[in-house]
Formats: C-alpha cells, structure tokens, sequence
C-alpha cells in the first residue's frame, strides 16, 4: 500500500490514540452495573408492577423499582437486611429539589425507533415517553451539539475544511478539537485523539466511557455541582461496527448504568438523555469522491485560484459531503450523475437580488426561498425534494399564501415522516447561518453509499451511517427523569425544553 500524506496521518493519529490507550490504562474497565434482569416481578392493588432485583449478587432480591401504570419507574425501595421486608421506600417525584443532581448524557449516533422500541420492551423505563430530535443538516455531531448549546455558527461541517485558502488538514483539526467548541460545555469527553481507536475496539471504550462519566459525575456530586454534562463517543462506534446488535448493546448497557446510578444515589439524581443523530443501518460502499469529480475534468486539490478548481474534503466515512468551487451551479448539476449521489445544494442570487438555496437531483431542480410569511419552493424541472404533494395538502388547508409561502411551523409538521423530513429549514440553515465556513455545494449521499477516507473505509467496515438528508439518520431522540417533553422538536429547541422541565441548565 502506497502511504499518501493522509495515510501518514492515519497511521499517526492511530498510533497517538494506542499511546493515550496504553497511558490511561483502563480502557476495557467497566463501571458497576445494574442486574440485566429482575429476579422476580410482583403485582400490586391497583395494577402497578414491583420488579425485584438482586444488586448485591447474593441470589436473594435487595432492591425493588414500582411501576406505575404508565410503565414508569415511580419509586425504588430497598431490602437491606433481606428478610423480604421493606426497610426504606423512596417516591422519587417526592425528593426535595435541594438533594437533586442532575446528569445529561449525549449519545453519539442513536436512532429514536430502536430507543422507542427499547422502552416498549421494559427498557429506559426511569424516563417518559421518548422525544423525538431532528438534527440539522447535514447530519453531523458538530453542527448538531453547536444548535443545541445555542454556539452557531460552528466553524466547519467536518474537520477537514477549505478555510478560504487552503485546504485544511483533517487529522490536525480533529485532534485538536478546533471544530468541537461544545467542548466548552461537556464536564466528561474522549479526548479526540483515541476516537480512532475507539472505533478499532469498541465495546471496551463504551466500557471505559460509562466508567469516567460515573467517576465525574461522582467528583462534581461530592462537591455539590448541580449539573454534569457527559459526551459519550463509543455509542457510534458500536453501531458504525456492529449496526443494530452494536446499538442493542449500548441501549442495554446504558439502560443498567442508568439503573444502578439512582440505585446508589437513592434516587437522588435525575438522568436526561440525548443523541446528536440518528443511524441508517445499511452497509456502505464508499464513493471516491475526489476521484470521480477529477475524471469529469475538474482540477481537485487544496486551494482554488482558476475556474475548474475544486477542493473535495475526504475524512469520515458519511453521507454527505461538502464541496468548494467558484462554479457551484455547475458542480451542483454535474456531482448528482455520480454513483451514490442523491441530492446537491447551492445558495443562488436571482436576477431581482433574491436569496436562494437551489437544489438538485439527476432529473429535478427546484428553488427555496424565505420570506416573513416562510419558505417558498419552486419546482424548476421535477421535483427533487419530494414535496409536491405535500404543498398541495398544505394549500387545501388554507396553509400556503397567494405568493407560495408556507410558515416554518406548517412545514416542519407536515414533513416529520417524510423521506426527508423537514428538508426546507434545514437546507436553508445549512447555508445561512449553521457555519462560519460555509461550503458552496453541500451533497446528500444515498443510504448504502458513503464518501470519506479511503483507509477510515478499509479499516473499519461500515455497517450503519448518517449525514444525509433521509429520515433514518436525521432523528436522534431525547428524555429526562426530570419531566416530559414535547413529542417532536429541533435539536436548537431542545436545551430550552430541557430547562422547562426542570434540568438546570445556565
């Protein structure tokens, strides 16, 4: 194998992330973990549910979580002396509010159905209903975590970027944490450095992350801190390996850790929940993007200075990919005949001076515009969002105006389970306002196909993947202990949900 520039900093960054692996010296070490199942279920007077847990491992139950008949934990009671009597039994909706700490938990990459379906079998039953979060476009940690810590514009979609002179190094940037300013708001986070390896060996890394975030979460409980905030990594790296048994195992996993943390604070914390994204679990075969744009005659590389020049940066393995050329319309038009490729974008000035995003498959176009009264879309030639129909139904409700404006709110609920849902908004942030370093033409990639570094490709195989425009991917979700939230919302209006219900956030 030839190693190119990119290969070295593979090689390097894989090779830091052993070192940092070897000098913690605990990746693998796992955190004390709820039983994975009750010894015994008794029912109530009145329909509620005890489940009867052996904590302590002596084969005789110790502790006891009620069900309420929502099928949500409501109280927790311990049998410490075990003579099958209750010594304390504990409301949690009673605690006062002054014993409370609060932690939130980020999760990389978990799609809203399997949690959904995790709590419909008995699992995450400490949390109601579980809300549904779209992430923006496109669907990136990044700009996601930056939306909901109300940070935008985040510097760059990806870490390897065209900074308006050059093209910059991935590996460098990510390493570095130059693209990850919500760092500033995370108590707990992997270093970057050992994300590659935590990829290579996942199980143990989550293992390692559960550890430390209960580890600070203990720290900043002792000193009275009322808030941790904790990013979990290795959530995407078991779904990017293993697809849904990798997340299977992680919703389990996370399901017990949560158990045991109210089992050992007495019920003195209140556990919310989030994911930056979704995944689409489909198998992935990689599109050399930077090669296929060479062969159509544009000159890639890491800077533009003449017509034709092109900077495609390659650095994960994701569905979507953002360009930089002086000729976006043409670019746009021409990315969308390669293999893989779905949808294209451009930001376009009408002759009247008007603001658009234009956007392109192999056989529609099709124009977004804003205005006071909503968005606007034009079919130009087909359609390529999809959204004919949906237009029709909003104009017979009265929903669209005489100019073909329809409000956000109108079009975010009509296209929730759409085939890309809520496409309008989150094309248009992506080019007003999500970056600082806004890319000419972003691409949304096919599930099954994906673009990124060719060794990231070899090395891990990809079995589950987000970025694009498509539902799977797009919907993370969210829950608190604290209360519940609204069934279906952005994830820029999710921290302001989170504070109503209680979790203190600044």
């Amino acid at each position: 194998m030839r190693f190119t520039r990119s290969r070295w900093a593979w090689a390097l960054w894989l090779f830091s992330g052993s070192a940092l692996a070897g000098s913690l010296g605990c990746a693998g070490a796992w955190p004390t973990l709820f039983p994975v199942t009750a010894m015994r279920m008794d029912q109530r007077p009145g329909g509620q549910v005890e489940r009867w847990y052996d904590v302590n491992r002596d084969g005789t139950p110790d502790y006891c979580e009620t069900l309420s008949l929502a099928n949500r934990v409501v109280s927790i009671a311990y049998d410490r002396d075990e003579d099958g009597s209750i010594d304390e039994q504990i409301a949690l909706d009673k605690i006062p509010p002054g014993e409370l700490r609060h932690l939130l938990i980020i999760l990389d990459s978990v799609p809203v159905a399997m949690a959904r379906e995790f709590q419909a079998q008995g699992r995450l039953l400490l949390f109601p209903r579980l809300t549904q979060v779209i992430s923006p476009f496109p669907v990136m940690t990044d700009p996601a975590l930056v939306e909901f810590f109300g940070m935008a514009p985040a510097p760059v979609v990806e870490a390897a970027h065209y900074d308006g002179k050059r093209l910059r190094d991935g590996y460098e940037v990510y390493a570095g944490g130059a693209n990850t300013p919500w760092h500033d708001h995370a108590d707990y986070f992997l270093d970057p450095v050992a994300h590659a390896v935590a990829y290579l060996t996942q199980p143990q890394w989550y293992g390692h992350e559960l550890r430390r975030i209960r580890e600070v979460f203990d720290e900043r409980f002792t000193r009275g801190e009322q808030l941790t905030v904790a990013y979990v990594v290795s959530t995407s790296a078991l779904g990017s390996r293993k697809g849904r048994d990798g997340h299977a195992m992680g919703l389990v996993w996370l399901d017990r850790f949560c158990q045991q943390l109210v089992h050992d604070t007495r019920g003195r914390v209140r556990i919310s929940l989030m994911s930056d994204h979704g995944h689409a679990f489909v198998p992935t075969e990689r599109i050399p993007l930077a090669d296929e744009m060479a062969r159509l005659g544009y000159r890639v590389g890491p800077v533009l200075e003449k017509p034709g020049d092109l900077v495609v940066p390659e650095f994960g393995v994701v569905t979507c990919a953002a360009l930089y050329t002086r000729e976006p319309a043409q670019v746009a038009r021409d990315v969308v005949h390669i293999q893989g490729i779905e949808l294209s974008a451009y930001r376009e000035q009408a002759d009247d001076g008007t603001d658009g995003v234009v956007v392109v498959s192999r056989t529609a176009r099709a124009r977004i515009t804003r205005s006071e009264a909503g968005f606007r879309y034009e079919t130009l030639t087909g359609d390529p969002l999809r959204l004919v129909g949906v237009l029709d139904d909003l104009h017979k409700q009265g929903k669209v105006d005489e100019d073909g404006f329809v409000s956000d709110h109108a079009l975010f609920e009509a296209t929730l389970a759409h085939t890309y849902p809520d496409a309008v908004t989150r094309l248009w942030r992506a080019f007003h306002g999500l970056f600082e370093h806004v890319p000419d033409v972003f691409v949304s990639i096919e599930d099954g196909w994906a673009v990124g570094s060719r060794l990231m490709t070899t090395l891990v195989h990809m079995q589950a993947t987000h970025g694009n425009l498509r539902l799977p991917g797009s919907f993370g979700f969210a829950a608190t202990m604290s209360g519940e939230l609204e069934p279906v919302m952005r994830m820029s209006d999710l921290r302001a949900a989170f504070r109503r219900a209680g979790v203190p956030f600044q």
